[in-house]
């Protein structure tokens, strides 16, 4: 039975405060800035990068800087390559941004994109959950479950 008492107007909001910030300390993922040897699967000998080298970082620095802040950490991709993942065309011929070259590079975006070692994770302070409460408690609910239930 809940008696009250003195001690509890200050104690109520201390824990309070303390699941606060303890909900807020969360890890968060991202890309890793270097390029994933499957991404671009090619065997180069020389110290001069290729041409297919230059279109392979820079559509690797697409996924980074645009792809993963629409499609998040464990989001699946679409079928389709999204109009954000693309590359200059002046800086790399005209080649670079090709239809064909660009699904191609989409492919294999797609093949890495569930690799642990394509991700980074790190710890820190993120209040977005504060925004969309039920949006934020249903992600966790499904990352929780997904590392209870895991097939190893």
């Amino acid at each position: 039975m809940f008696i009250p008492r003195h001690t509890d107007k200050l104690i109520i909001p201390f824990i309070a405060v303390i699941l606060l910030f303890a909900s807020s300390y969360r890890a968060k993922y991202h890309l890793r800035t270097e390029m994933p040897k499957a991404f671009f699967a090619q065997d180069t000998q020389s110290q001069k990068p290729s041409l297919e080298e230059k279109i392979a970082w820079a559509y690797w620095e697409s996924a980074v800087m645009d792809v993963q802040w629409k499609y998040p950490y464990s989001h699946p991709l679409p079928a389709d390559p999204p109009a954000e993942f693309q590359v200059d065309a002046s800086a790399l011929g005209p080649k670079a941004s090709d239809a064909a070259t660009r699904e191609l590079y989409w492919r294999h975006l797609q093949r890495v994109w569930y690799e642990p070692d394509t991700w980074q994770k790190d710890y820190g302070w993120d209040f977005d959950w504060v925004s969309n409460p039920a949006a934020s408690g249903g992600d966790w609910l499904r990352n929780a479950m997904d590392h209870l239930f895991r097939v190893r």
